[in-house]
């Protein structure tokens, strides 16, 4: 179990500063987000996120999100909020705006649990 503490900072924009790249394995994706969502967009959250994410690089995780931070752990919760089920390199081009979410998901590349749930989280994530 890995856990971030997220910094503060009074960046506008936290998507612009996403640093991806194309062979980053998921657990570095993931613990990546501390400098990537802004503790201020955490005030109103507080859930779990599931990530199944295939390829070479991928693996299983849960995103647990709170006013404190983010914790990464590996594996999946039972008891998470919404699950997201797809490889990282489709990811990586949906938070990078080259694939669009609703596309990914009609094609099959992009499998989520409890949508509405999901909604909530998409912006923070940088999905919308």
């Amino acid at each position: 179990m890995i856990e971030t503490s997220v910094a503060r900072s009074g960046q506008g924009n936290h998507v612009a500063s996403w640093v991806l790249i194309w062979n980053m394995e998921a657990r570095t994706f993931l613990e990546d987000l501390r400098q990537r969502v802004p503790a201020e967009s955490l005030a109103d959250y507080a859930g779990k996120i599931a990530f199944d994410l295939g390829g070479e690089k991928g693996g299983q995780y849960t995103l647990v999100i709170s006013e404190s931070g983010v914790l990464i752990d590996e594996g999946l919760h039972d008891d998470a909020h919404c699950g997201l089920e797809t490889s990282i390199e489709t990811l990586i081009r949906i938070i990078r705006k080259e694939e669009n979410v609703l596309m990914a998901m009609m094609m099959g590349k992009l499998k989520v649990r409890n949508q509405g749930e999901m909604i909530r989280y998409a912006r923070i994530l940088g999905f919308m």
